[in-house]
């Protein structure tokens, strides 16, 4: 019994890797010819809060958006020209002072999102969300096979079999919480950090390559490059527990989003 449980925990684990990782059917991005815009490939790390993060920076570095009081965000006077169809969405519902976290569950904000992810999926770069889900649904059986595979059925001792049953476990574990992305975008997000490979800190003198570096790095590169804003701005804070209002409210180089 313990052989045929392993043999179809190995089986679906291949099965949910393949899913997992094996190119999907959309062409693949070309990094040369069409390389993906800042806010993509911080979706391509980090995921949502990675791209909205990117999506303020943007529109800061563009002169949109400002630091408020409270560690909050606010319009400035100057609309953004050019910027990605996230950062447009991001300072349509800043209508005050908001915190930055708190722009990821506006429903504009994540409209904005879902259609990002949608095209990153169909250039091959993000698991859809069918595989995503098939992939899941074959791990499910492995978690429940593991007692069995741990305990024998209760016709063998547990030691042999125990090892055996928590790599089983470990691997689904591992594919089960495997960022979305397939194993054409972990290799362009490699590719793009060899061709960014900063040796010192960016500041706002270089705002695009500031921008991709945030897109690349998140943290790092918001404390090292723009240590102000992100202080002041609570940009990788949390926000405080009561609500934020919602109703009232320089570098050499000239930057506009997309720039």
């Amino acid at each position: 019994m313990i052989t045929e449980v392993s043999a179809a925990a190995a089986g679906l684990l291949l099965g949910a890797a393949a899913l997992r990782f094996l190119p999907g059917r959309g062409p693949l991005r070309d990094p040369a010819g069409h390389p993906p815009t800042p806010v993509e490939t911080a979706l391509l790390r980090g995921g949502a809060r990675a791209a909205v993060q990117t999506a303020l920076v943007e529109l800061y570095l563009a002169g949109a958006v400002e630091p408020a009081w409270r560690h909050t965000v606010r319009r400035s006077t100057k609309p953004p020209t050019g910027c990605s169809d996230l950062a447009r969405a991001v300072y349509r519902v800043l209508h005050g002072r908001l915190h930055p976290r708190l722009l990821e569950r506006e429903d504009r904000v994540r409209e904005a999102t879902r259609a990002a992810e949608r095209q990153l999926a169909r250039d091959g770069l993000l698991l859809t969300r069918r595989r995503r889900l098939a992939a899941r649904a074959a791990l499910l059986p492995v978690f429940a096979a593991g007692p069995v595979m741990a305990w024998g059925g209760g016709a063998r001792p547990p030691v042999p079999s125990l090892p055996l049953a928590l790599v089983a476990e470990g691997v689904a574990l591992l594919l089960w919480l495997w960022p979305r992305r397939t194993g054409r975008g972990a290799a362009l997000l490699v590719h793009l950090r060899m061709e960014q490979a900063v040796t010192r800190p960016l500041t706002e003198r270089e705002p695009a390559r500031l921008l991709l570096d945030v897109a690349l790095s998140g943290a790092p590169a918001l404390r090292a490059g723009l240590p102000r804003f992100t202080e002041e701005s609570g940009l990788l804070g949390r926000p405080p527990r009561e609500p934020m209002e919602r109703g009232a409210g320089g570098s050499p180089e000239v930057f506009t989003c997309g720039g």
